[in-house]
């Protein structure tokens, strides 16, 4: 009797063995199913992904329904079984243009991708096709992505560029209405403060760009007063400001609003764009002057841009494009002051390399043309 006992006790607990086995492969599987977040605190979620939304994740919970992570709580995002995803964002990073051409088109004719991941591909292979100078693609592309994710996490940047693309092609007026339409469907159903500072900023520059200086402002001035919106939205709307002063030829106003700018914790574009516009502030002065302290002034404020407030991956490259280009005038002015002749071939070197580096990363940059 002991034996028979014994016997089906250990049975029993090799059922349980076996059952806790199965059970912790099964929850494996379902981990390997899903992403993995980071917190800035360093803990680390596992859950679905349903969207990247300008305010931060949307994610799936159990038992239906979604909840949202804002992205200032965010360390990291590592998608499940996105394998040939990443390899094209490191392509993208780290590659050539054409090898991750090559892989985002790929990925973008697969049919069976995932939102979330197909949202990530839109976005770099625009991206991409701006780096190769094929404006019409990434026009597409651009738009594309608007379309089928209204409230992407990339519009802000998204914007900007569509923006320049349109500038680059002379279709600022229809673009313009474009761009309202897609901002205005993200807009809709949403009270969300960053995201409508976000359109905010944008519509501000669509303004600018229109040339109405004016309302551009006001557009603004009104963002920059939003409740509850994050900083460094806020920090773009108030660069907006500066050069809507700077454009109004109110220097005095656009210098103090640059300098507070710069000595803010702000985005590395936000920050690039107030050195940049110091540097336009001292530069035309200094040379009708032939000043060449004040070119020097100009000079290091562009170089800011250039070095130390480069783009992130996901940023707009306009004000990298435009420091690169302050720089290498404001070499060129310096060496055709110049006396030395060592001295004077030494700055117009720089200013060609900086040339050089402008048309090398950016061949259809807007800022070639005055070079």
């Amino acid at each position: 009797m002991q034996t028979y006992m014994l016997s089906k006790i250990l049975r029993l607990a090799a059922q349980g063995v076996l059952c806790s086995v199965a059970l912790t492969f099964a929850t494996g599987v379902a981990h390997a199913r899903q992403d993995r977040i980071v917190t800035q605190d360093g803990k680390e979620k596992i859950a679905k992904v349903v969207s990247e939304d300008y305010d931060g994740l949307t994610l799936a919970v159990d038992g239906g329904g979604t909840t949202g992570l804002r992205w200032k709580a965010i360390q990291s995002v590592r998608y499940a079984n996105a394998d040939r995803y990443y390899r094209a964002i490191d392509a993208f990073t780290s590659g050539t243009p054409q090898d991750a051409l090559k892989q985002l088109e790929n990925l973008a004719a697969d049919t069976k991708l995932r939102p979330v991941l197909r949202h990530g591909v839109l976005f770099h292979l625009a991206r991409t096709y701006q780096r190769v100078g094929d404006t019409d693609k990434a026009l597409a592309t651009y738009e594309a992505l608007l379309e089928s994710f209204p409230k992407t996490r990339y519009l802000l940047t998204v914007g900007t560029n569509l923006i320049t693309l349109y500038r680059a092609k002379g279709t600022v007026g229809a673009g313009a209405k474009t761009l309202e339409t897609r901002l205005g469907a993200a807009q809709s159903g949403s009270n969300d403060p960053t995201l409508q500072a976000g359109i905010g900023v944008l519509r501000g520059a669509i303004l600018e760009e229109q040339g109405k200086t004016a309302d551009a402002q006001r557009a603004f001035e009104t963002t920059a007063a939003i409740q509850g919106a994050d900083a460094d939205v806020l920090a773009a709307a108030k660069l907006g400001i500066a050069r809507s002063a700077q454009r109004a030829g109110r220097n005095s106003d656009a210098d103090t609003r640059y300098r507070e700018l710069v000595t803010a914790a702000a985005p590395n574009e936000v920050l690039a764009g107030a050195w940049n516009g110091l540097g336009d502030l001292a530069f035309e002065p200094a040379l009708q002057k032939r000043d060449a302290a004040g070119l020097r002034e100009a000079l290091f404020a562009y170089l800011r841009g250039v070095v130390l407030y480069t783009p992130g991956r996901e940023g707009s490259t306009d004000e990298h494009e435009r420091a690169l280009a302050g720089a290498s005038k404001t070499f060129k002015a310096l060496g055709e002051l110049e006396t030395d002749a060592e001295a004077k071939k030494s700055f117009l070197d720089r200013a060609r390399r900086k040339r050089d580096e402008l048309s090398g990363t950016y061949p259809q940059s807007r800022f070639l043309k005055d070079l």
